[in-house]
């Protein structure tokens, strides 16, 4: 059904006048979450990851589940599961995973015993050169020796900089090129990169994206109080790499710790750097070292490959016959798993792998660490969880809740031209939001660089609504961009997580314009809670409220954040609509319904209750009667046609009906 409306004088039938709590997160107060926590002890599935050749070396790939003994702490477990990952040549990706057997469990576990990289370029013990080359060699590796399974991060290290989070470990590896691809790095200095996430902001220079980056404070000027914070650095993220299962492959592009600190003067700085290889080692967490400096042996790669378990493989020049060498180290490997009743204590199990068949060499994991309490987590590790939760689409250190979140653009300007709306429904996230809890915010573009973030304490319990809405204006400039919206308690780390794509389009140089609309659901109560950035310069902007930019919401109203109800008869929709040198705009505006399923298209009726200009842009208030509607997908398409022009604008809102 098609409605017309001219543009020409504002009349108003009524104004809907919005009661909103708009709340500044520095503005909440917390309480303290005195809750006493006690160590949970849960059945779960161990996976140990195995390595076996003969004694010439070469891998051994006929081993059958029956082959094996385990024994976890001294006590001889049953294997239960067995996992055989075997690559025929190192130019060949194949992948023989055997069948479960499966035991009923109290929850679902993911079965992820994979190959993991991390790709580590050390800025600061580097040539541009040396750098060139790391890069090479990384991608080499990528194109030639990476399975599809395989997962990679990519992090790089400077005083300056810290350990930066470039990509973490993921599939997709089209990302991992472009995270190599983009760093760029001058010795000693921060890698310069556009993007990267870590835990602590630090406000860009000029228009490059924030990076965030774990490093301790502060910046020491001499270079071995530098080497220290390295290996601190490292150590800490050996610490959180336990609790990953598997073997996380280190491949390290360095120059290396000079002979001189390590070997000669500084006795405390050779037994910390030692105790670094001892902790990667517990992490089951090798480290492949490769030396930027040429041919000549670098004394303390050798050493922290020796002591992580891994290998020093000499000039990075060599990058192909380097990247054979890891390909057959690594790619050949069977996984044993068993059952165990695990409790969150923190401690260290030991863990015996042993043959029946005799003649044959056993590489497995030494052990594991059962995983601790959220509140003995250490600053870096409890920010690492936080990246983790932003970047990763399956965390390993928990399942996070999932919520819904929508980002609507709402303007053709540079600034305040999109909106960040999340649903915080307060019953089922309840032990994510008891107490003190962190709200953050992160944008990625479209090459996963962060362009903005907020992040702040907020405490839910004066809210007694079951719903309960957060929103973040931003200022985007034309592109793609990922949202990813964090809940976190403070207390015990659980979190719950939203994710969204936003489209910002160009400016528009004539004609009209839709946007997406913001849909609301009458006669739901709801409560809307703004996030700010912290900011000075940000302050007119941030004086903006929902309100300024969707008149007529109302907290009678909730906003339809991707799933409605069966039962929702009609939905309101606040429709912003922008011309550019089009005079005395005339307009007809119409509404249907796609069911994803049937490809069935159902006309609405539709009824418009008020309008508001702002300057170019009209605000429309749609009433839209909805059939009845089975359970499944839709499309909304709403269709604007300027009468004088023919010029048109349509945008499509998917959204589920449950």
């Amino acid at each position: 059904m098609r409605k017309k409306i001219l543009f020409l004088i504002l009349v108003l039938a009524f104004t809907i006048q919005p009661n909103l709590h708009e709340l500044g997160l520095e503005l909440i107060q917390t309480q303290k979450y005195q809750k006493a926590l006690q160590y949970e002890v849960t059945v779960v599935l161990k996976l140990v990851q195995v390595f076996v050749t003969d004694k010439n070396g070469n891998p051994v790939t006929d081993l059958t589940k029956d082959d094996f003994i385990l024994h976890d702490n001294g006590k001889l477990q049953t294997i239960t599961d067995f996992e055989k990952h075997i690559s025929a040549k190192p130019d060949k990706k194949v992948e023989e995973t055997l069948k479960d057997v499966k035991l009923p469990l109290p929850q679902k576990i993911q079965t992820r015993m994979n190959r993991k990289f991390i790709l580590l370029l050390d800025v600061e013990r580097n040539s541009m050169r040396g750098l060139a080359l790391s890069k090479k060699a990384a991608l080499h590796f990528i194109d030639t020796q990476i399975q599809s399974t395989d997962e990679v991060g990519v992090f790089s290290y400077s005083s300056f900089g810290g350990l930066v989070i470039h990509e973490y470990l993921t599939t997709d590896h089209k990302k991992v090129i472009k995270a190599v691809k983009r760093l760029k790095g001058v010795t000693g200095m921060p890698p310069i990169v556009e993007g990267g996430l870590s835990a602590k902001i630090i406000k860009p220079r000029g228009k490059e994206p924030e990076r965030l980056s774990l490093k301790i404070p502060p910046i020491p000027t001499d270079a071995v109080a530098r080497t220290n914070n390295f290996i601190n650095n490292i150590k800490e993220l050996a610490k959180v790499l336990r609790y990953i299962p598997g073997y996380k492959n280190i491949i390290l592009f360095s120059g290396g710790v000079p002979d001189y600190h390590l070997f000669q003067r500084y006795q405390i700085l050779r037994e910390n750097y030692e105790e670094m290889g001892k902790e990667l080692a517990t992490a089951n967490s090798p480290v492949y070292s490769v030396s930027t400096l040429g041919a000549k042996r670098v004394r303390a790669l050798d050493m922290l490959s020796d002591i992580s378990g891994g290998k020093y493989l000499y000039k990075v020049e060599d990058y192909e016959k380097i990247a054979t060498q890891i390909q057959n180290i690594t790619s050949n490997y069977y996984a044993l798993g068993y059952y165990i009743d695990e409790t969150w204590d923190g401690k260290y199990h030991e863990i015996k792998v042993e043959l029946k068949r005799k003649g044959y060499e056993v590489h497995a994991q030494s052990g594991y660490f059962n995983p601790k309490p959220f509140t003995e987590l250490s600053k870096f590790e409890k920010e690492l969880h936080l990246i983790e939760l932003a970047l990763s689409e399956n965390p390993y250190f928990q399942e996070p809740y999932s919520l819904n979140l929508i980002a609507l653009p709402c303007s053709g300007k540079k600034e305040s031209n999109c909106v960040l709306i999340s649903e915080i429904p307060l019953d089922d996230i309840e032990e994510v939001i008891k107490g003190k809890t962190e709200h953050a915010n992160f944008i990625f573009d479209n090459d996963n660089n962060v362009i903005f973030s907020t992040r702040g304490d907020i405490d839910f319990s004066p809210f007694s609504q079951e719903r309960i809405y957060s929103y973040t204006i931003l200022s985007l400039p034309p592109g793609m961009y990922k949202c990813r919206t964090i809940i976190r308690n403070l207390k015990t780390g659980r979190a719950a997580v939203a994710t969204s794509l936003v489209e910002i389009p160009a400016p528009l140089k004539s004609g009209i314009r839709l946007y997406q609309p913001l849909l609301l659901i009458p006669e739901k109560k709801s409560v809307f809670i703004k996030l700010t950035k912290d900011s000075k310069k940000d302050v007119k902007k941030e004086l903006l409220s929902l309100n300024d930019i969707y008149p007529f919401i109302s907290n009678k109203h909730s906003p339809l954040i991707n799933v409605s109800d069966k039962d929702v008869s009609k939905l309101l929709a606040v429709v912003r609509c922008s011309f550019v040198d089009i005079q005395k705009p005339e307009v007809n505006i119409s509404a249907s319904l796609v069911e994803h399923a049937s490809k069935k298209k159902i006309p609405l009726s539709l009824s418009i209750l008020s309008s508001k200009n702002q300057e170019d842009t009209v605000v429309l208030l749609i009433e839209l009667q909805l059939p009845e509607l089975i359970t499944g997908r839709y499309s909304l398409n709403i269709v604007a046609e300027e009468v004088n022009t023919q010029s048109k604008s349509e945008v499509n809102t998917d959204f589920s009906v449950r």
